[in-house]
């Protein structure tokens, strides 16, 4: 028996016993993350008052949101992302962004704290590594300032938020990859860069820490996903080198950095687990669900495209090389973004996995959740 094959019996074991604890049938869904996750309160923080309307970036035009909302939404997507896909799971409404609703009604089934941008450390720390210029307001500490405002309102009493937190499914994350991702497009090194992960790590535990004190049952901790295989970090990064990159293309060094960072994230879920045998913690491997769908898109349906421009296009004299020619990539000029007039999407985006660079599609998400719920991805499978 293989050590990882021991370690999955073990946790399902642990999931086993701390099932009958844990609600069977959720009535609300609560999330935490970045840009993966957000849906809306980036477009809305941006859309305030006294805020310069050009930080609010792309997701405020087409072609966001095109496939399913038919409008910009405030997902950076073409359309659904991976919380709505769990939402719909769970039979529950879409989730209302933090920042929209008003009211405890509003948030009668959950609500979305994630915030393109966000990150897992505060502004505090970036400011100490001169990288605060390029920061979101909004990192995980400030997300769980949100939540517990929301606890107040929709739980009256102790035994109240028991019932709240113990009946709700936690989604926290994906969060950290822009703790990484800033320093590395600020030019800083990947040895340096590498460093961080413990305390990205250190801030997603103290969120989850601090959630399964206020009684959570049921969280979902998903990993980073393989960003040397995003069509951004393959522009921003383009080199010569081809001993740099992979047999499907994909740039080895960022890949690497986020399977450190996975692996840093799951050793501490399993003492989080062993120090609370009470919660049900699952981890959700993003990583391999990528990668299953970037070495096989024609299995899903869909190939790997890059449908619009966001950081400068990849080299074209290079691709056949670089990118084995796995990549159908829309061309247009590298300065155009998305959203820009000049910009072009690909005429049928169900059928491709990159959207902007950065995100995937809303098929490529739907990929990957419907995965996730089957357990594929899942360690131990999500209750249900």
């Amino acid at each position: 028996m293989t050590t990882t094959t021991a370690s999955r019996i073990l946790l399902l074991i642990a999931y086993s016993a701390a099932h009958s604890a844990a609600a069977s049938c959720f009535t609300r869904l609560f999330s935490f993350g970045d840009s993966i996750t957000d849906n809306g309160n980036w477009l809305r923080f941006a859309s305030t008052p006294g805020t310069d309307a050009s930080s609010a970036g792309p997701v405020t035009s087409s072609p966001y949101g095109e496939t399913f909302f038919r409008r910009p939404n405030g997902r950076f997507c073409d359309g659904r992302i991976i919380i709505d896909r769990i939402a719909d799971a769970l039979a529950l409404p879409f989730l209302t962004p933090y920042l929209a609703g008003n009211s405890s009604q509003d948030y009668a089934h959950g609500a979305n704290f994630a915030v393109g941008g966000a990150t897992a450390l505060s502004k505090d720390y970036f400011t100490a590594k001169n990288l605060d210029d390029l920061f979101t307001p909004y990192p995980l500490q400030w997300q769980m300032a949100w939540f517990k405002n929301v606890t107040r309102m929709v739980a009256t009493d102790e035994e109240g938020l028991r019932d709240v937190m113990a009946s709700s499914l936690f989604l926290v994350g994906e969060i950290g990859g822009n703790d990484y991702n800033r320093a590395l497009l600020r030019g800083r090194s990947v040895e340096e860069v590498t460093t961080y992960i413990p305390d990205v790590v250190a801030a997603v535990s103290a969120s989850l820490m601090e959630l399964i004190g206020l009684g959570a049952k049921t969280i979902v901790v998903p990993g980073n996903f393989p960003t040397g295989c995003s069509p951004g970090y393959l522009s921003w990064f383009q080199t010569n080198d081809t001993a740099q990159y992979d047999s499907m293309g994909c740039l080895r060094w960022p890949n690497h950095l986020s399977e450190l960072h996975n692996r840093a994230l799951n050793a501490e879920l399993t003492r989080l687990r062993r120090r609370h045998p009470g919660v049900v913690i699952v981890y959700t491997d993003y990583y391999a669900a990528a990668m299953d769908l970037i070495a096989d898109p024609g299995k899903h349906g869909a190939r790997i495209t890059r449908l619009i421009n966001l950081l400068g296009t990849v080299w074209w004299a290079a691709a056949g090389v670089v990118l084995r020619r796995r990549w159908d990539v829309q061309r247009q000029p590298p300065q155009v973004q998305c959203g820009m007039n000049q910009s072009t999407v690909c005429s049928d985006p169900n059928a491709a996995v990159s959207w902007d660079g950065f995100h995937f599609t809303e098929h490529a998400y739907k990929v990957i959740a419907d995965g996730m719920l089957r357990g594929a991805y899942a360690v131990p499978p999500i209750p249900r």
